[in-house]
Protein backbone atom coordinates (compact mmCIF):
# COMPACT_ATOMS: atom_id res chain seq x y z
CA UNK A 1 0.00 0.00 0.00
CA UNK A 2 1.65 3.26 -1.08
CA UNK A 3 1.90 5.48 2.39
CA UNK A 4 1.36 9.37 1.72
CA UNK A 5 3.91 11.34 3.08
CA UNK A 6 3.12 14.56 4.46
CA UNK A 7 5.30 17.55 4.43
CA UNK A 8 6.72 18.33 8.17
CA UNK A 9 5.11 21.78 7.86
CA UNK A 10 1.49 20.03 7.28
CA UNK A 11 2.44 17.77 9.86
CA UNK A 12 3.26 20.08 12.70
CA UNK A 13 0.61 22.63 11.38
CA UNK A 14 -1.73 19.31 12.13
CA UNK A 15 -0.87 18.82 15.43
CA UNK A 16 -0.90 22.56 16.54
CA UNK A 17 -4.23 22.45 15.73
CA UNK A 18 -5.32 19.03 17.26
CA UNK A 19 -3.78 20.21 20.23
CA UNK A 20 -5.35 23.63 19.94
CA UNK A 21 -8.71 21.91 19.54
CA UNK A 22 -8.19 19.89 22.58
CA UNK A 23 -7.21 23.28 24.58
CA UNK A 24 -10.23 24.90 23.86
CA UNK A 25 -12.53 21.70 24.34
CA UNK A 26 -10.61 21.87 27.81
CA UNK A 27 -11.23 25.46 28.28
CA UNK A 28 -15.04 25.18 26.96
CA UNK A 29 -15.60 22.41 29.67
CA UNK A 30 -14.36 24.18 32.13
CA UNK A 31 -15.91 27.50 31.39
CA UNK A 32 -18.86 25.75 32.06
CA UNK A 33 -18.92 24.93 35.32
CA UNK A 34 -17.40 27.80 36.18
CA UNK A 35 -18.66 29.83 38.98
CA UNK A 36 -21.14 31.97 37.51
CA UNK A 37 -21.32 35.34 39.61
CA UNK A 38 -24.64 36.90 41.04
CA UNK A 39 -26.47 39.06 39.96
CA UNK A 40 -28.90 41.70 40.99
CA UNK A 41 -30.65 44.73 38.87
CA UNK A 42 -34.20 46.29 37.75
CA UNK A 43 -36.05 44.76 34.73
CA UNK A 44 -39.03 44.48 33.57
CA UNK A 45 -41.85 42.32 32.01
CA UNK A 46 -41.22 41.91 28.27
CA UNK A 47 -45.03 41.32 27.90
CA UNK A 48 -45.48 44.78 30.00
CA UNK A 49 -42.58 47.24 30.36
CA UNK A 50 -44.55 49.45 32.21
CA UNK A 51 -44.44 46.30 35.05
CA UNK A 52 -40.87 46.44 36.39
CA UNK A 53 -39.59 44.64 38.93
CA UNK A 54 -36.20 43.99 40.87
CA UNK A 55 -34.19 40.72 40.41
CA UNK A 56 -31.69 39.29 42.59
CA UNK A 57 -30.01 36.15 41.56
CA UNK A 58 -27.30 34.20 44.03
CA UNK A 59 -23.95 33.02 42.68
CA UNK A 60 -24.13 29.59 42.00
CA UNK A 61 -21.64 26.62 41.06
CA UNK A 62 -22.91 26.46 36.65
CA UNK A 63 -25.04 28.22 34.20
CA UNK A 64 -27.17 24.95 34.31
CA UNK A 65 -27.88 24.93 38.19
CA UNK A 66 -31.37 26.15 38.52
CA UNK A 67 -32.96 27.58 41.32
CA UNK A 68 -36.22 27.90 43.31
CA UNK A 69 -38.38 31.41 42.75
CA UNK A 70 -38.72 33.60 45.81
CA UNK A 71 -41.45 35.96 45.10
CA UNK A 72 -41.67 38.83 47.44
CA UNK A 73 -44.46 41.77 47.66
CA UNK A 74 -43.95 44.92 49.31
CA UNK A 75 -47.35 46.56 49.81
CA UNK A 76 -46.08 50.02 48.44
CA UNK A 77 -44.75 48.60 45.66
CA UNK A 78 -40.82 48.52 46.62
CA UNK A 79 -39.42 46.05 45.43
CA UNK A 80 -36.00 47.49 46.45
CA UNK A 81 -37.40 47.45 49.70
CA UNK A 82 -38.57 43.34 49.71
CA UNK A 83 -35.08 42.58 48.51
CA UNK A 84 -33.12 44.63 50.79
CA UNK A 85 -35.25 42.45 53.38
CA UNK A 86 -35.17 39.09 51.92
CA UNK A 87 -31.52 39.05 49.77
CA UNK A 88 -29.54 37.73 52.72
CA UNK A 89 -32.29 34.48 52.53
CA UNK A 90 -32.01 34.04 48.75
CA UNK A 91 -28.43 34.01 49.52
CA UNK A 92 -28.11 31.46 52.61
CA UNK A 93 -30.87 28.75 50.76
CA UNK A 94 -30.05 30.01 47.06
CA UNK A 95 -32.95 31.31 45.13
CA UNK A 96 -33.98 33.48 42.70
CA UNK A 97 -35.54 36.31 43.92
CA UNK A 98 -37.82 38.85 42.42
CA UNK A 99 -39.97 41.17 43.82
CA UNK A 100 -42.49 43.39 42.00
CA UNK A 101 -42.33 47.77 41.22
CA UNK A 102 -46.15 47.99 40.32
CA UNK A 103 -47.85 45.33 42.45
CA UNK A 104 -49.22 47.26 45.99
CA UNK A 105 -51.98 47.74 48.40
CA UNK A 106 -55.53 47.91 46.36
CA UNK A 107 -54.52 46.23 43.39
CA UNK A 108 -57.47 44.94 41.89
CA UNK A 109 -55.11 43.20 39.09
CA UNK A 110 -52.28 41.47 41.33
CA UNK A 111 -53.44 38.07 40.81
CA UNK A 112 -53.10 38.22 37.12
CA UNK A 113 -49.57 41.07 37.57
CA UNK A 114 -48.27 38.31 39.83
CA UNK A 115 -48.81 35.02 36.96
CA UNK A 116 -47.11 38.08 34.53
CA UNK A 117 -44.11 38.17 36.73
CA UNK A 118 -43.79 34.48 37.58
CA UNK A 119 -43.99 33.50 33.89
CA UNK A 120 -41.49 36.44 33.05
CA UNK A 121 -39.28 35.35 35.28
CA UNK A 122 -39.26 31.78 34.53
CA UNK A 123 -38.78 32.23 31.00
CA UNK A 124 -35.79 34.48 31.19
CA UNK A 125 -33.63 33.27 34.58
CA UNK A 126 -32.39 30.20 35.80
CA UNK A 127 -35.74 29.00 37.75
CA UNK A 128 -36.22 25.36 39.14
CA UNK A 129 -40.24 24.16 39.50
CA UNK A 130 -39.91 25.26 43.64
CA UNK A 131 -42.14 28.99 44.21
CA UNK A 132 -42.49 30.40 47.21
CA UNK A 133 -44.21 34.05 47.72
CA UNK A 134 -43.66 36.25 50.57
CA UNK A 135 -45.09 39.79 51.67
CA UNK A 136 -45.57 41.89 54.05
CA UNK A 137 -49.19 43.49 55.37
CA UNK A 138 -50.92 44.12 52.17
CA UNK A 139 -48.78 42.26 50.00
CA UNK A 140 -49.07 39.38 51.96
CA UNK A 141 -52.96 39.06 51.88
CA UNK A 142 -52.01 39.15 47.91
CA UNK A 143 -49.68 36.15 48.50
CA UNK A 144 -52.17 34.18 50.28
CA UNK A 145 -55.08 35.11 47.54
CA UNK A 146 -52.52 33.55 45.25
CA UNK A 147 -51.47 30.85 46.89
CA UNK A 148 -55.21 30.13 47.37
CA UNK A 149 -55.81 29.50 43.80
CA UNK A 150 -52.29 28.59 42.25
CA UNK A 151 -49.99 25.67 42.97
CA UNK A 152 -47.03 26.88 45.45
CA UNK A 153 -44.49 25.45 47.50
CA UNK A 154 -44.83 27.35 50.67
CA UNK A 155 -45.73 31.30 51.51
CA UNK A 156 -44.31 34.01 54.21
CA UNK A 157 -46.97 36.38 55.37
CA UNK A 158 -45.66 39.05 57.36
CA UNK A 159 -48.04 41.17 59.38
CA UNK A 160 -51.11 40.23 58.18
CA UNK A 161 -53.33 36.84 57.75
CA UNK A 162 -55.98 35.18 57.46
CA UNK A 163 -58.69 32.82 58.63
CA UNK A 164 -58.62 29.38 59.29
CA UNK A 165 -60.78 28.21 56.19
CA UNK A 166 -59.22 30.68 53.75
CA UNK A 167 -55.75 28.88 55.13
CA UNK A 168 -57.14 25.21 54.61
CA UNK A 169 -57.65 26.49 50.93
CA UNK A 170 -53.99 26.40 50.64
CA UNK A 171 -52.42 23.10 49.93
CA UNK A 172 -48.84 24.26 50.89
CA UNK A 173 -47.26 25.10 54.80
CA UNK A 174 -48.01 28.74 55.47
CA UNK A 175 -45.82 30.80 57.82
CA UNK A 176 -47.02 33.69 59.87
CA UNK A 177 -44.87 36.35 61.47
CA UNK A 178 -46.31 39.44 63.55
CA UNK A 179 -45.00 41.32 66.54
CA UNK A 180 -47.45 41.26 69.55
CA UNK A 181 -47.76 45.00 69.02
CA UNK A 182 -48.69 44.76 65.34
CA UNK A 183 -52.62 45.65 65.10
CA UNK A 184 -52.98 43.19 62.57
CA UNK A 185 -52.32 40.71 65.75
CA UNK A 186 -55.54 39.68 66.55
CA UNK A 187 -55.61 38.01 63.37
CA UNK A 188 -52.95 35.06 64.37
CA UNK A 189 -53.59 34.95 67.96
CA UNK A 190 -55.94 32.29 67.80
CA UNK A 191 -53.00 30.40 66.14
CA UNK A 192 -51.20 30.76 69.75
CA UNK A 193 -54.27 30.62 72.11
CA UNK A 194 -55.53 26.88 70.70
CA UNK A 195 -52.57 25.36 69.08
CA UNK A 196 -54.48 22.37 68.83
CA UNK A 197 -57.06 23.53 66.70
CA UNK A 198 -54.56 25.15 63.81
CA UNK A 199 -54.41 23.40 60.71
CA UNK A 200 -51.86 21.23 59.87
CA UNK A 201 -50.33 23.16 57.10
CA UNK A 202 -49.75 26.99 59.31
CA UNK A 203 -47.30 27.93 61.52
CA UNK A 204 -46.36 31.19 63.43
CA UNK A 205 -43.52 33.37 64.87
CA UNK A 206 -43.86 36.07 66.83
CA UNK A 207 -41.46 38.82 66.25
CA UNK A 208 -40.29 42.15 67.36
CA UNK A 209 -40.98 43.71 64.28
CA UNK A 210 -44.25 46.02 65.11
CA UNK A 211 -45.97 46.76 61.53
CA UNK A 212 -42.76 46.30 59.97
CA UNK A 213 -41.08 43.77 57.05
CA UNK A 214 -39.06 41.38 60.16
CA UNK A 215 -35.45 41.83 60.24
CA UNK A 216 -33.18 39.91 57.64
CA UNK A 217 -31.67 37.15 60.03
CA UNK A 218 -35.86 36.45 60.89
CA UNK A 219 -36.69 36.24 57.38
CA UNK A 220 -33.84 33.94 56.38
CA UNK A 221 -34.34 31.46 59.39
CA UNK A 222 -37.94 30.81 57.86
CA UNK A 223 -36.91 30.73 54.34
CA UNK A 224 -34.09 28.32 55.62
CA UNK A 225 -37.20 25.75 57.21
CA UNK A 226 -38.98 25.92 53.94
CA UNK A 227 -35.42 24.92 52.31
CA UNK A 228 -34.65 22.18 54.82
CA UNK A 229 -38.26 20.81 55.14
CA UNK A 230 -39.31 20.57 51.13
CA UNK A 231 -35.41 18.80 51.20
CA UNK A 232 -35.73 16.73 54.10
CA UNK A 233 -35.67 13.06 52.82
CA UNK A 234 -32.24 13.92 50.99
CA UNK A 235 -29.32 11.94 52.39
CA UNK A 236 -27.08 14.82 51.91
CA UNK A 237 -29.00 17.44 53.49
CA UNK A 238 -28.83 15.74 57.23
CA UNK A 239 -25.47 17.63 58.19
CA UNK A 240 -27.22 20.61 56.95
CA UNK A 241 -30.56 20.00 58.98
CA UNK A 242 -28.56 19.08 62.10
CA UNK A 243 -27.14 22.44 62.13
CA UNK A 244 -29.96 24.23 61.18
CA UNK A 245 -31.75 22.38 64.26
CA UNK A 246 -29.23 23.67 66.80
CA UNK A 247 -29.42 27.20 65.55
CA UNK A 248 -33.09 26.72 66.39
CA UNK A 249 -32.18 25.14 69.71
CA UNK A 250 -30.12 28.46 70.65
CA UNK A 251 -32.73 30.53 69.66
CA UNK A 252 -35.46 28.73 71.63
CA UNK A 253 -32.41 29.00 74.41
CA UNK A 254 -32.26 32.36 74.77
CA UNK A 255 -35.72 33.28 74.67
CA UNK A 256 -36.93 30.59 77.12
CA UNK A 257 -33.93 32.44 79.13
CA UNK A 258 -35.47 35.80 78.48
CA UNK A 259 -38.95 34.71 79.86
CA UNK A 260 -40.48 34.80 76.10
CA UNK A 261 -42.21 31.65 76.56
CA UNK A 262 -44.68 32.25 73.75
CA UNK A 263 -42.18 33.15 71.27
CA UNK A 264 -40.09 29.74 72.00
CA UNK A 265 -42.78 27.74 72.22
CA UNK A 266 -43.87 28.91 68.61
CA UNK A 267 -40.19 27.86 67.08
CA UNK A 268 -40.33 25.07 68.87
CA UNK A 269 -43.66 23.98 67.80
CA UNK A 270 -42.80 24.80 64.03
CA UNK A 271 -39.60 22.76 64.03
CA UNK A 272 -41.37 19.64 65.47
CA UNK A 273 -44.45 19.64 62.79
CA UNK A 274 -41.58 18.97 60.57
CA UNK A 275 -40.44 14.90 60.95
CA UNK A 276 -36.53 14.91 60.21
CA UNK A 277 -36.22 18.60 62.83
CA UNK A 278 -37.74 16.37 65.42
CA UNK A 279 -35.85 13.70 64.71
CA UNK A 280 -32.45 15.61 64.81
CA UNK A 281 -34.19 18.04 67.47
CA UNK A 282 -36.93 16.42 70.06
CA UNK A 283 -38.65 19.57 69.66
CA UNK A 284 -41.93 17.88 69.76
CA UNK A 285 -40.75 17.12 73.45
CA UNK A 286 -39.47 20.42 73.73
CA UNK A 287 -42.85 22.42 73.09
CA UNK A 288 -44.68 20.20 75.39
CA UNK A 289 -41.82 21.38 78.37
CA UNK A 290 -42.44 25.23 77.42
CA UNK A 291 -46.37 24.92 77.40
CA UNK A 292 -46.37 22.97 81.23
CA UNK A 293 -44.46 25.88 82.45
CA UNK A 294 -46.39 28.45 84.97
CA UNK A 295 -44.77 30.80 83.13
CA UNK A 296 -45.89 30.00 79.92
CA UNK A 297 -49.71 29.59 81.11
CA UNK A 298 -49.47 32.96 83.14
CA UNK A 299 -48.26 34.50 79.30
CA UNK A 300 -51.41 32.96 77.98
CA UNK A 301 -54.03 34.17 80.57
CA UNK A 302 -52.03 37.59 80.57
CA UNK A 303 -52.48 37.62 76.65
CA UNK A 304 -56.09 36.64 76.83
CA UNK A 305 -57.28 39.68 79.04
CA UNK A 306 -55.47 41.60 77.10
CA UNK A 307 -57.26 41.10 74.03
CA UNK A 308 -60.66 41.60 75.76
CA UNK A 309 -59.37 44.43 76.91
CA UNK A 310 -58.40 45.99 73.16
CA UNK A 311 -61.31 44.50 71.85
CA UNK A 312 -63.48 46.57 74.25
CA UNK A 313 -61.51 49.84 73.32
CA UNK A 314 -61.36 48.92 70.08
CA UNK A 315 -65.46 49.19 70.15
CA UNK A 316 -65.01 52.56 72.34
CA UNK A 317 -62.90 54.32 69.24
CA UNK A 318 -65.27 53.20 66.29
CA UNK A 319 -68.38 54.40 68.08
CA UNK A 320 -67.35 57.85 69.08
CA UNK A 321 -65.18 58.83 66.04
CA UNK A 322 -67.59 61.32 64.91
CA UNK A 323 -69.37 62.19 68.03
CA UNK A 324 -66.72 62.79 70.73
CA UNK A 325 -65.43 66.09 70.34
CA UNK A 326 -61.60 67.08 69.56
CA UNK A 327 -61.30 67.08 73.91
CA UNK A 328 -62.31 64.20 74.74
CA UNK A 329 -59.67 62.84 71.77
CA UNK A 330 -57.55 64.47 73.20
CA UNK A 331 -57.45 62.88 76.15
CA UNK A 332 -57.51 60.13 74.93
CA UNK A 333 -54.92 59.47 72.66
CA UNK A 334 -52.60 61.59 74.99
CA UNK A 335 -52.90 58.64 77.63
CA UNK A 336 -52.50 55.77 75.56
CA UNK A 337 -49.35 57.18 73.90
CA UNK A 338 -48.59 57.50 77.30
CA UNK A 339 -49.50 53.67 78.32
CA UNK A 340 -47.27 52.66 75.52
CA UNK A 341 -44.33 53.66 76.91
CA UNK A 342 -45.14 53.34 80.83
CA UNK A 343 -47.42 50.33 81.42
CA UNK A 344 -44.93 47.64 83.60
CA UNK A 345 -46.30 44.82 82.28
CA UNK A 346 -45.43 44.10 79.05
CA UNK A 347 -48.28 42.20 77.38
CA UNK A 348 -50.14 44.95 78.50
CA UNK A 349 -48.60 47.40 76.99
CA UNK A 350 -48.56 45.30 73.92
CA UNK A 351 -52.40 45.83 73.62
CA UNK A 352 -52.10 49.62 74.20
CA UNK A 353 -49.35 49.44 71.07
CA UNK A 354 -52.15 47.77 68.95
CA UNK A 355 -54.40 50.19 69.68
CA UNK A 356 -52.77 53.32 68.54
CA UNK A 357 -52.08 51.45 65.52
CA UNK A 358 -55.83 50.44 64.77
CA UNK A 359 -56.52 53.73 65.65
CA UNK A 360 -53.98 54.95 62.60
CA UNK A 361 -55.44 52.36 60.17
CA UNK A 362 -59.11 53.33 60.92
CA UNK A 363 -58.52 57.16 60.39
CA UNK A 364 -56.39 56.16 57.38
CA UNK A 365 -59.56 54.27 55.63
CA UNK A 366 -61.42 56.85 56.56
CA UNK A 367 -59.84 59.23 55.46
CA UNK A 368 -59.43 57.75 52.03
CA UNK A 369 -63.09 56.59 51.56
CA UNK A 370 -64.33 60.60 52.84
CA UNK A 371 -61.79 62.24 50.53
CA UNK A 372 -63.32 60.17 47.61
CA UNK A 373 -66.46 61.36 48.66
CA UNK A 374 -65.57 64.83 49.37
CA UNK A 375 -67.20 64.92 52.39
CA UNK A 376 -65.38 67.96 53.74
CA UNK A 377 -67.07 68.12 57.36
CA UNK A 378 -66.59 64.66 58.34
CA UNK A 379 -63.29 64.47 56.41
CA UNK A 380 -62.30 67.59 58.99
CA UNK A 381 -63.31 65.23 62.02
CA UNK A 382 -61.34 62.32 61.29
CA UNK A 383 -58.16 64.59 60.17
CA UNK A 384 -58.13 65.67 63.65
CA UNK A 385 -57.91 62.47 65.24
CA UNK A 386 -55.63 61.05 62.43
CA UNK A 387 -53.17 64.12 63.76
CA UNK A 388 -53.54 63.62 67.22
CA UNK A 389 -52.53 59.87 66.92
CA UNK A 390 -50.09 59.70 63.92
CA UNK A 391 -48.58 63.13 63.82
CA UNK A 392 -45.91 62.27 61.38
CA UNK A 393 -47.86 60.22 59.42
CA UNK A 394 -47.23 60.80 55.69
CA UNK A 395 -50.73 59.44 54.68
CA UNK A 396 -52.38 62.15 57.25
CA UNK A 397 -50.11 64.77 55.71
CA UNK A 398 -51.23 63.49 52.09
CA UNK A 399 -54.87 63.81 52.87
CA UNK A 400 -54.57 67.11 54.99
CA UNK A 401 -53.37 68.40 51.45
CA UNK A 402 -56.79 66.74 50.10
CA UNK A 403 -58.73 68.37 52.31
CA UNK A 404 -57.10 71.87 51.82
CA UNK A 405 -57.59 70.92 47.63
CA UNK A 406 -61.51 70.23 48.70
CA UNK A 407 -61.52 73.46 50.67
CA UNK A 408 -60.04 76.06 47.76
CA UNK A 409 -63.17 74.50 45.34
Amino acid sequence: MMRIMLPVSVVQLFLVLSLSGVTFACQSRHKSSKQVPAVERTDSCLSNPEHTYEVFVPARQSADTRLPLLVAIDPHGSGKTAVEHLREAATTYPAVLVASNLIQNDDPHYMDELQQLITDIKKRFPVGKQIYLAGFSGGARMALGYAAKHQVDGVIACGAFASPDQLTAISCPVMGLIGMDDFNFPEMVQYILKPELTPSNVHIELTEASHAWPDKSRLTNVFGWFRLSAQSGKKDNKQQIRRFTKVQHARIDSLAGAGALLQAACISRNMASVKAFDNAGSFDTLTNELARRSAYQEQISQLTASLQFEFNRRQLFLQSLFSKDENWWKNEISALHEKMVTEPNLVQRMAYKRLGGFLGIVCYSYAKQLAGQKDIPHLEKILTIYRLAEPDNRDMQHYTEVLKGLEWK
